[in-house]
């Protein structure tokens, strides 16, 4: 997620940090409004104007938070519901998470006894630097409720998107590229176009928000205090990634990873020392939240 030019090291806008501080900070709302609408290609009529953030990022109070799993969340003007996350690390089971928390998105907007029909659309789109269906050559999949022969539609419900960097066309002209191209060039080259001294191609420039993005990338980059805390959020992505392939490759052994109950505690124990949230221990080991309370407590 970074990369070294010379001896300084440049981190991706996909790292956690960078993403929440370009995409999930109140004032930056222009760049997420931007790059949903490049990602939905929705028509003027659908066309993202207004966006309200609601798990907005906080420097100062990001050190002391967990990792996350969505990155952003936010609901637009006509109250429709979004999830954005960027990952570079495969996870097993990634595609039914995905699943489970577009389903969270929609569900949790409906109060006890409330109506149904006020239930708005959820949509969760996943920025992804791994091969997520390798049987697809399409750098977007999008996935939504269709009949078997695709001929009805359930709109104004669920959708999920997966945009998936490694197939991303490099050999397109940048003039020629859609907007949402032109934010694919920038997310899959934000190593290089991170640096302060690199020239940006006026194509991308010409788009406010994208060359907005590009600023703010150069800015954290050349700032020590930021560069160290996008260091230890990639570090702990890392660990987290590692430590939940040890789960998956137990849970093989010993079928989803019932039994050894060592085994569990000690993966939950690590987990808790990289500061990861109880939910995500919960699904990784499959212990209970009871458990991992008596595991937290000193």
């Amino acid at each position: 997620m970074g990369k070294n030019i010379g001896e300084r090291k440049i981190y991706s806008m996909l790292n956690d940090f960078a993403f929440q501080w370009l995409f999930n900070r109140p004032g930056q709302e222009k760049l997420t409004i931007s790059l949903l609408n490049a990602i939905l290609q929705l028509d003027s009529s659908r066309r993202i104007e207004d966006l309200e953030l609601l798990n907005p990022f906080h420097p100062r109070r990001f050190r002391d938070q967990k990792l996350t799993i969505v990155d952003v969340k936010a609901r637009d003007k006509a109250g429709r519901w979004y999830c954005i996350e960027a990952q570079v690390h495969r996870q097993d089971a990634f595609v039914s998470r995905t699943a489970f928390y577009v389903a969270s998105l929609y569900r949790d907007q409906a109060k006890a006894g409330s109506d149904y029909v006020a239930l708005m659309p959820a949509t969760c789109i996943a920025i992804l630097d791994f091969d997520l269906f390798r049987q697809s050559k399409h750098v977007h999949e999008a996935f939504e409720f269709r009949n078997a022969d695709g001929s009805l539609v359930l709109a104004e419900t669920m959708a999920l998107h997966y945009i998936d960097l490694t197939k991303y066309d490099i050999n397109k002209p940048r003039k020629l590229q859609s907007t949402f191209e032109k934010w694919l060039n920038v997310m899959k080259f934000s190593e290089t176009y991170g640096k302060l001294d690199v020239k940006i191609p006026g194509a991308l420039t010409e788009e406010e928000p994208i060359n907005m993005a590009i600023k703010e990338l150069q800015k954290i980059n050349a700032d020590e205090k930021m560069r160290r805390r996008m260091a230890d959020r990639e570090k702990e992505a890392l660990d987290l990634a590692i430590i939940k392939g040890a789960v998956y490759n137990k849970g093989k052994e010993v079928g989803k990873i019932e039994g050894r109950t060592e085994e569990k505690f000690e993966i939950a124990r690590k987990m808790l020392a990289l500061n990861v949230g109880l939910e995500l221990i919960k699904q990784a080991t499959g212990l209970t939240e009871e458990e991992l309370q008596k595991l937290s407590q000193p």
